[in-house]
């Protein structure tokens, strides 16, 4: 009962341990490839704050980036890097479609029609230009992408996400060329987004791209901040196109020579590596918990281990009177204990690595096995019934035979 009882405090110190590791590197994997997708030399530019909360009334984000700032800075950068501009509409827009296909003139008129359907009113509406898909990481799964003129003459037409195409057209159904409603203006789909996955249980396929000028045109309101977002050429060109944007921003904003910018400029690999500290903080934490409960469980495993040296004090007196040395008397209890470590230690894994994906599962991050930690986990369960055990292993050893044989 005293070895089940201190198989499973070391496991649960372990179990705390690996079930944390194993969600956090699960998550980190996801997120990390979902980032990755921004690609190498990705810039993005947004006001320093979003605003708050003042006597119950939200207030407007300070300094705000307009549409007028975002187009000037692109047409200055446009010969250094790829410039996108976009911005929120709503994250809770209902879609529709409009039972019609066809051309915008004839849509009443033509095509096949079908029942009305239409979306809860949770679907994210961005605005975008022609490399905001290329620049976002985004894949066409079918149709096509923006055109400069239909950037240009913010055309009515439309990309829609996965979640939103199941949720309006039969599986039988192409979406392509048909139309969906958004705020009562009508929208013709050109594209179909491949599908992104979902990140902390939000999915990025629930959502609608309109050309920005719509956004500006039907979206927009005094809180409404663009974001721009630039990709150089060359990885290695990253400094100089920040430092020559931070110029060319400043001037736009007319920021006063020594002030600080009134934008943000932050990097998609500085993202990425500030992302990863944040998860490794939550590691070192894990780390810290399974130690401390691991040293709990090695002083109760001591305990245990000196009462066993003086319930078998006959066995150990019989032993040395047979020829076995003191070594092998302390080999025996050594290798007991550090079974019982390794038994805690396994147990703890295994079980730690099931809940770690069961979150990691919630959260909708793949499976993931940290073979890393598993041996980290089992060699500190094994080095704390180590140490624990050494003690009660020398007390065994240096036992008289004869005092020992004469114990009752």
């Amino acid at each position: 009962m005293r070895t089940v009882l201190t198989v499973s405090i070391i496991g649960i110190g372990i179990t705390a341990l690996m079930s944390m590791v194993t969600a956090t590197e699960a998550l980190r994997s996801s997120l990390l490839e979902q980032f990755a997708g921004l690609g190498a030399g990705t810039i993005s530019i947004t006001e320093p704050s979003t605003g708050g909360m003042r006597r119950g009334v939200r207030t407007t984000p300070a300094n705000r980036i307009t549409f007028r700032e975002a187009l000037a800075l692109q047409r200055e950068l446009s010969s250094a890097a790829v410039v996108s501009i976009s911005a929120r509409g709503t994250m809770m827009g209902r879609i529709s479609t409009t039972g019609t296909t066809g051309s915008a003139s004839s849509a009443s008129n033509t095509g096949a029609s079908q029942g009305k359907k239409e979306t809860d009113p949770n679907v994210l509406v961005v605005g975008g230009d022609a490399q905001f898909l290329p620049i976002a990481g985004y894949d066409l799964g079918d149709g096509r992408n923006f055109t400069p003129d239909e950037i240009r003459h913010s055309a009515p037409v439309a990309l829609l996400g996965l979640d939103v195409v199941d949720a309006l057209f039969e599986p039988s159904t192409r979406p392509i060329d048909r139309w969906i409603s958004v705020r009562n203006r009508r929208y013709r789909v050109i594209g179909v987004i491949a599908s992104q996955g979902t990140t902390f249980g939000m999915s990025a396929d629930n959502q609608v791209v309109l050309p920005i000028g719509e956004i500006r045109a039907r979206f927009s309101g005094p809180r409404t901040s663009y974001q721009i977002q630039l990709k150089s050429a060359e990885p290695a060109g990253i400094p100089a196109l920040i430092e020559r944007t931070q110029g060319a921003f400043r001037a736009i904003r007319r920021d006063r020579p020594g002030a600080p910018s009134s934008f943000r400029i932050q990097q998609s690999d500085a993202l990425i590596a500030q992302f990863d500290d944040s998860l490794s903080a939550v590691t070192i934490a894990a780390l810290v918990l399974g130690i401390i409960t691991l040293l709990g469980s090695g002083i109760g495993l001591t305990n245990i281990m000196l009462v066993t040296v003086t319930e078998r004090t006959r066995e150990i007196g019989l032993r040395k009177a047979l020829g076995a040395s003191a070594r092998t008397i302390q080999a025996q209890f050594l290798v007991e204990v550090v079974l019982i470590g390794l038994l805690g230690g396994a147990l703890g894994t295994a079980t730690g690595i099931g809940i770690g994906n069961l979150i990691a599962h919630a959260l909708s991050a793949p499976f993931h096995i940290p073979w890393g930690w598993v041996a980290i986990a089992l060699t500190l369960s094994g080095t704390a019934a180590l140490l624990s055990g050494y003690y009660p292993a020398r007390q065994a050893a240096a036992l008289d035979p004869i005092d020992a044989l004469r114990h009752s």
